[in-house]
């Protein structure tokens, strides 16, 4: 082996360089790739998490063009160690090869290896290889075993170089494939590309192997040969979009784009060796946008290709087998096959607003020309996994950023900002769309509630419908409503008792009480619409198990697919015990029905999420919000201070629940998982009305920071999602309590809410709910006895602004409460608290 004459060296990174990159190609000038903090932990070693910022360059002054160096993680000398180079064949080549075959390989002469101290460097000239050790955009696949004898200890790692020639022919040099893609323009003022720099960490070799190696002579390779044990086509992930609200992801990897595929070497144990690179082969494009583009382009989701290994075992002529062989997994070439896989969107994006920008143009793509990031590869650290070839450990993958190899993003106006990993989404080596909350100031005067009326339009109606109906509504709480298409009232309400009642007004304790109701109204005509049959009615969304039921939250006329569409959220209830209270949220759903056929939706589809928010207490239309979004309203429930939510999604079709967008007002962002919304105010009830009246949007609500609280507030924004600034409480509902209109302590008021149907210029509706905590049946309890408790009460009110102006930003937000550290989730309905 030769060896040349030492060099003053460069101050070393001391501690840093133990942490250098573990058997596997760096760029020298590469800046550091942030460790991936996505939603599940990647297995990785302790070297590959921790990288310097920049590797420095190995001091060897090597005659000839330099393809490869490397040093020793632990600053071990490699004086008295044998180091031996391969270079592989083309994807060409190794397709020919089968199994039980010899893999041709072409072995660097050893006066090509320089070694100082522990560092080593290995010249490659032009003309010393053959054609079918070159690849596709002269990419060389080169292998490097290390043995030292002396410490009996070994180590195999592989890398891929690219021969370019910056100053002509005459001038070639090596680099790193990724670091410097093929297409890559680089003016003569760029500075030279740095060899492939490799960190290696040699293992101590089994006890076979090193008997093996004591019986070879001089220099000699423990892999004189490789052996074809298989082939596995394994998914290979080159790259995600984590596209948000109405925006898009897609990617194209060209047959010019390269990627780096992890090795895996087994000594005694399966560890990261090295990796190969090669060009694509074949065109993927995955678009973002238009019809191609798909339902997944909408998703967060990784792109994956096929990738070919080979299974080789290394073995020396006349050694036995088991005596100082090793195995090898290596890639050699796409299959041609690609996919992509739906994913979870990780927590980094937007976590830090400084890695973050707007993007103006509706299209967006990172190249290395626009975006100045050539010397930033992407990295996937669980890129493939070790289940795939039963080895227990994951492989990196690694790839350029090119015109040959991009994402792309369509941008949209509620999700115009992109933010990076570790940079600016330009320098970045992974983006993801991000939507944020711009503050906006307004001026705006609170409301005042004047000139209030009670037993408005249409209680009386409601009542006298009661005492007639054979069959139909007698009395029900939630008390929701919405216009139906041919301008008749839908009234939509939760428990309800159906008729008739006796003579004498009471109740019979035979009357049927279903979870949710529909009422029609048609001027001071009402209908009521149940499940089942008149004979046996059921509820209009049935239980699907026992103990189980839905009642039902706000809704709307929403469009679907083109169509006017009735929508309401439904929340499925189960039972945890035998007490009254017992009881707990399980799910939300979004039920879909045909206006001309109320008594069974058209389809269901299920919030994604944990049941820990009350959604459906208010819905805003997007014809209404202004900003072409619905606005969903939603409780986090407690015994008093209740707390607001607001979650929205783009369009009027409430049932894309996939795509519902939840607000973060910690970090002014709308988030994609409903466990990411935050708080916006406190005091709210389970439910209540946002509004929206001339430039302002107006929240109704009952008081809940005190328990059963008969006061009813007003809170006014300019914005439909935040800023709720508090104007009075304007009316005491009188019925609740011992003291109140009945006298009964058991009765008690709750969950008023506006009624935009009902609203005419600045006179205003709103309804509350009254119950009573006698839940017994029998002739004597309360609401068989006085079947007038259970109804709705409406009072109607002017609205007009008050004299001064509020200057307010919207997207202010109160402190509120938040999820315990703990992670417990609060109970949805506390003992003793009613809905």
């Amino acid at each position: 082996m030769r060896t040349t004459r030492r060099l003053t060296r460069w101050r070393r990174m001391g501690a840093a360089l133990a942490c250098a990159v573990a058997l596997s190609a760096v760029a020298a000038a590469a800046p550091a790739v942030g460790a991936e903090p996505d939603a599940a932990p990647e297995r990785t070693s302790p070297e590959k998490s921790a990288r310097p910022a920049a590797a420095e360059p190995v001091s060897i002054d090597a005659d000839g063009p330099v393809a490869l160096t490397g040093r020793t993680k632990d600053g071990a000398t490699l004086e008295e160690a044998r180091i031996n180079v391969w270079a592989r064949p083309n994807q060409d080549v190794l397709a020919k090869v089968r199994k039980g075959d010899t893999v041709p390989r072409f072995h660097v002469p050893q006066d090509a290896v320089t070694v100082e101290g522990d560092e080593f460097a290995v010249v490659l000239k032009s003309g010393e290889l053959g054609k079918k050790y070159v690849g596709k955009g002269g990419i060389v696949q080169l292998e490097v075993e290390i043995y030292d004898p002396s410490r009996n200890r070994v180590a195999f790692t592989s890398a891929s170089v690219r021969s370019i020639r910056p100053g002509g022919e005459s001038a070639l040099r090596w680099a790193d494939p990724v670091g410097t893609p093929a297409d890559t323009p680089r003016p003569p003022t760029t500075a030279k590309p740095e060899p492939v720099l490799l960190g290696v960490e040699l293992t101590e070799a089994p006890a076979a192997m090193g008997r093996t190696a004591a019986r070879s002579a001089g220099s000699g390779p423990l892999c004189y040969n490789q052996e074809l044990l298989g082939t596995k086509d394994v998914w290979a992930d080159i790259g995600e979009t984590y596209p948000v609200d109405d925006g898009g992801g897609g990617m194209k990897f060209t047959d010019e784009a390269t990627a780096s595929y992890e090795v895996a070497a087994k000594f005694s144990q399966w560890e990261q060796s090295g990796s190969q690179t090669f060009t694509a082969g074949q065109e993927f494009e995955w678009p973002a946008w238009g019809v191609a583009a798909g339902a997944e382009a909408n998703k967060p989701r990784k792109y994956q290709v096929e990738v070919r290994y080979q299974h080789l075992k290394c073995r020396q002529p006349g050694v036995p087998p088991g005596s100082g062989e090793y195995e090898i997994w290596e890639p050699t070439r796409h299959t041609g096959s690609n996919r992509t896989v739906v994913v979870p969107r990780p927590p980094w994006i937007g976590a830090t607003h400084g890695n973050c920008g707007t993007v103006s143009s509706p299209l967006w793509n990172k190249t290395a020309e626009s975006g100045g990031s050539e010397s930033v590869a992407w990295e996937g650290k669980s890129g493939i996994l070790g289940a795939n070839f039963g080895i227990g450990i994951d492989l990196t993958v690694k790839r350029e950023w090119s015109s040959s190899s991009t994402l792309m993003y369509k941008m949209s106006e509620g999700a115009n900002w992109l933010c990076g990993l570790e940079d600016k989404p330009g320098l970045a080596s992974k983006v993801g769309q991000y939507s944020k909350v711009v503050p906006k100031s307004c001026s705006f005067k609170l409301p005042n509630a004047t000139v209030v009326d009670t037993k408005a339009p249409p209680e009386n109606t409601f009542l006298n419908y009661a005492k007639t109906t054979p069959n139909g509504w007698t009395g029900g709480d939630s008390t929701y409503s919405t216009r139906l298409p041919d301008g008749r009232i839908l009234w939509m309400f939760s428990d309800t008792f159906l008729g008739p009642l006796k003579a004498n007004g009471t109740r019979p304790t035979d009357a049927p009480l279903v979870n949710q109701s529909f009422v029609i109204q048609n001027g001071n005509s009402l209908s009521t619409v149940t499940g089942g049959t008149p004979g046996n009615p059921q509820a209009i969304r049935p239980a699907t198990a026992a103990n189980q039921w839905y009642w039902l939250g706000d809704g709307m006329m929403g469009e679907v697919d083109g169509q006017q569409q009735l929508q309401i959220i439904l929340h499925r209830w189960a039972r945890s015990g035998d007490g009254a209270w017992d009881i707990y949220l399980q799910g939300i759903e979004v039920s879909t029905f045909d206006p001309n056929n109320l008594k069974q939706p058209v389809k269901t589809e299920v919030l994604p999420g944990y049941a820990v928010i009350q959604w459906g207490s208010a819905i805003l239309p997007a014809s209404q919000s202004g900003d072409g979004y619905t606005y969903i309203y939603g409780v986090l429930d407690s015994a008093t201070n209740k707390s607001m939510r607001v979650a929205r999604v783009k369009g009027s079709d409430i049932s894309k629940v996939d795509k519902w967008m939840y607000l973060n007002t910690d970090r002014q962002a709308w988030m994609t998982e409903e466990l990411q919304s935050t708080n916006v105010l406190t005091g709210v009830a389970n439910e209540y009305s946002v509004t929206k009246w001339n430039n302002e949007f107006v929240l109704i609500s009952q008081d809940s920071t005190l328990a059963f609280s008969n006061k009813i507030g007003i809170w006014a924004s300019c914005s439909p999602h935040g800023g709720f600034k508090h104007s009075e409480f304007f009316y005491s509902m009188p019925e609740t309590g011992l003291f109140g209109s009945y006298g009964d302590p058991n009765i008690f008021a709750y969950n008023a809410h506006a009624h935009p149907v009902l609203a005419s210029g600045s006179r205003w509706t709103l309804s509350y709910n009254v119950n009573s905590f006698d839940n017994t049946v029998g002739p004597d309890s309360a609401h068989y006895r006085d079947p007038g408790i259970y109804k709705p009460r409406f009072v109607s009110f002017d609205l007009t602004p008050a004299t001064a102006a509020m200057s307010e930003r919207s997207a202010a937000a109160d402190p509120g409460l938040r999820l315990p550290s703990g992670g417990d989730i609060p109970c949805t309905i506390c003992t003793g608290v009613p809905r």
